[in-house]
């Protein structure tokens, strides 16, 4: 089965790249053409698409309307509107000593790129990318996560009806399949996921010489100073928090509360959990359930490394992890370690911000850092301090769904970034049409050398280089 299925994707892959190979880069109005086919996927199956994320993640309408198929609808508006600008060559030219240089720089296509997306957003984590590609002017394979299967046979289905398997194709499997894909000689390789797999791909990446764009995580800090504690400010962090059971990559991870508000945010922070998912969030149909078995058993062991102060309850043969809270973690714990990536809320007090900062418990490169504050000065140290891409200022989550906005990491959050222009800028490259003119032949740049041209390079390099 594993030949069959290896022969399948090899001879995919070279029929995208012999398509590409033979037709000219598609235009801008082939791209639009196919991101509204996209589109209309979308609105033509929201429902569908709906059903099949609350089949696969306990995901409530709502969420699954707002943060999967309506950021995908926002996305390919902004591409459709912008795309022209983007792909229009940048002109120069410059006079040198004997030559006139014309220079024309356009965004040229990698080929055919392969998306790797993860489980915990899987209509976006899926479609976002390929957006950014086929503005780019690329063919494209989708492998979604074989742990959200319910979205992958719906995306295989729609995908795969309207568009040829040399422009867009989707393919189904597990981790055999992933590994089949990744060693194949893709152009360019977009992977969504964990960190240790990120590396696996990256490996395999590298014998093929194959550039590789990796959205990872990270344990992304929210710091809550005494300026910045309100009532506003804890809806804020706990609907981030606890959206999608806590499965997004930039959910605040654990709140480091300045320790004059600590009981007081504690406290808020129950009543907003009981606000929003009642005093049995089983029973409330706007919270999600964990992915699957393995991810379950992982986020459950956070829980006894800490007091319970909220929640802490849950369910194995439903999925089910209650909104936690847990305060008084021990010191090399694991939960303060890893990024939890589910519905526990580590709360950690401080005194000094200028020292908590500085003892290290910060990951500096986390995907995206968060701060709520009005004193400038703690923002701007924040700012200085966090290496991520994205510091967040008095909200969490909706940069993200900014086209506006580069989303990627920098170490171990990952590396690359799209949405918008920069995912345009991320699957295209640059290729320059060089010219000269010479109006005068130069022989003094032709050996023999000598010191006197040596002299005359120094004193005009500006000129003559």
């Amino acid at each position: 089965m594993a030949d069959n299925e290896g022969s399948y994707l090899k001879g995919l892959l070279e029929r995208q790249r012999e398509n590409f190979l033979t037709n000219s880069i598609p235009s801008v109005e082939i791209r639009k053409k196919k991101l509204l086919q996209l589109k209309t996927i979308l609105i033509e199956h929201e429902e569908a698409l709906i059903q099949a994320l609350y089949s696969d993640m306990r995901r409530p309408a709502f969420e699954a309307f707002s943060f999967e198929i309506a950021v995908l609808l926002n996305e390919i508006d902004y591409v459709c509107k912008h795309l022209e600008k983007w792909v229009r060559p940048a002109r120069s030219r410059h006079l040198k000593f004997g030559y006139v240089e014309t220079i024309q720089k356009m965004r040229n296509p990698y080929g055919s790129v392969l998306i790797i997306s993860s489980w915990n957003y899987p209509l976006q984590l899926a479609l976002m990318p390929a957006i950014s590609a086929i503005a780019g002017g690329n063919r494209c394979v989708i492998k979604p996560s074989e742990h959200a299967p319910a979205t992958s046979e719906l995306l295989e289905k729609t995908i795969n009806q309207v568009f040829s398997p040399e422009q867009l194709v989707v393919v189904t499997g597990g981790v055999q399949t992933a590994k089949l894909l990744t060693s194949s000689p893709f152009d360019l390789i977009f992977f969504t996921g964990s960190q240790q797999t990120g590396k696996a791909v990256a490996q395999q990446a590298a014998e093929q010489l194959t550039p590789v764009i990796l959205e990872l995580g990270g344990k992304n800090p929210c710091i809550l100073d005494e300026t910045g504690f309100s009532k506003a400010a804890i809806q804020e962090i706990v609907w981030g928090k606890f959206l999608n059971a806590g499965q997004t990559c930039i959910a605040p991870d654990t709140i480091f509360v300045h320790e004059s508000f600590y009981e007081q945010t504690l406290s808020e922070i129950s009543t907003t959990l009981s606000a929003f998912y009642g005093d049995r969030a089983e029973d409330s149909h706007d919270y999600g359930g964990i992915c699957n078995d393995a991810h379950f058993q992982k986020v459950v062991q956070f829980i006894g490394q800490g007091d319970v102060w909220h929640g802490g309850g849950y369910d194995a043969s439903d999925l089910f992890i209650e909104p936690t809270v847990v305060t008084d973690m021990k010191p090399g714990s694991s939960i303060l370690q890893e990024e939890i990536f589910g519905p526990v809320l580590p709360v950690i007090p401080y005194t000094d911000f200028t020292t908590l900062l500085s003892k290290q418990i910060i990951q500096r490169d986390a995907l995206t850092a968060y701060i709520f504050s009005k004193n400038k000065n703690h923002i701007r140290l924040f700012k200085r301090h966090m290496q991520s891409p994205t510091v967040s200022v008095n909200q969490v989550i909706h940069h993200a769904a900014n086209p506006h906005v580069a989303f990627g990491g920098v170490g171990r959050s990952g590396y690359g970034a799209y949405h918008g222009r920069a995912g345009f800028l991320a699957f295209s490259y640059d290729k320059t049409d060089y010219k000269a003119h010479h109006y005068m032949n130069v022989q003094d740049k032709f050996p023999p050398y000598s010191d006197r041209n040596m002299n005359i390079v120094k004193k005009f390099r500006k000129w003559l280089l």
